[in-house]
């Protein structure tokens, strides 16, 4: 009965109807795996489970290596509930479950394109906010205490890095931290790995992002003024 009552709502209910195409436009489907639908949108990887179970795994690998879920010295600001916190392209909201969960009194916000997160774990100082970072962050000037970002190479072009740069430093308190982690392509290479590595760079420069934003990103904020940490690593 309740699964007959739901198919007959949809059709019937127009607001339903309306709701049910509007979550079918936002994705494409793609040999069977569920991919971002908007035009002005470059991240190129699928945000089904599958990929969320890999950003799960990839998280704690980074937190594992780095012994930390941070590198900027923000301990003195995690026990004030007055904090804010910005992870921007949260994805499946990984370090902002895991930084909630660690620092209960602060608050957590984490924005992206589509709502990849679970809801019943979700922590009660975590919330989500659906926005494109291209299209400007839905928050006032001087909102955050701390922003982290990372891995949005493959999301951003060269062209909008100056902008989403900007665009972070502007919501940022004075005396706020920002946190960029960006992997910088292979060194030492044999010659398999060389071949996947310029395959990568070559469809990375076909969309228009840059595979070497991460030596760049200094250059990005070395204007703003503000104190700043670039996590690079090398696989």
């Amino acid at each position: 009965m309740g699964i007959c009552s739901s198919k007959i709502n949809e059709k019937t209910d127009p607001l339903n109807s309306q709701l049910s195409q509007i979550k079918e436009s936002e994705f494409q489907y793609i040999d069977g795996r569920r991919f971002h639908n908007l035009k002005n949108v470059a991240y190129p990887l699928p945000n089904d489970d599958d990929e969320i179970d890999r950003l799960h795994f990839r998280h704690f690998l980074n937190r594992n290596i780095w012994k930390s879920n941070f590198s900027a010295p923000i301990n003195h600001i995690l026990t004030n509930p007055e904090t804010k916190i910005l992870d921007v392209g949260c994805g499946a909201a990984s370090w902002s479950f895991d930084m909630a969960t660690t620092y209960p009194l602060v608050n957590i916000i984490g924005i992206d394109i589509s709502r990849q997160q679970a809801t019943h774990i979700k922590p009660k100082n975590f919330t989500f906010f659906k926005a494109n970072v291209l299209e400007g962050i839905p928050f006032n000037d001087n909102t955050f205490d701390y922003i982290f970002q990372r891995n949005l190479m493959r999301a951003y072009t060269e062209q909008d890095w100056p902008h989403v740069v900007n665009e972070l430093v502007r919501i940022l308190k004075p005396g706020g931290y920002l946190e960029l982690m960006e992997r910088s392509m292979l060194y030492n290479m044999g010659p398999a790995t060389k071949r996947l590595c310029d395959a990568e760079i070559a469809a990375m420069n076909l969309a228009g992002t840059d595979p070497f934003a991460c030596q760049k990103l200094e250059k990005y904020v070395q204007n703003q003024g503000f104190s700043f940490f670039i996590n690079l690593y090398r696989l």
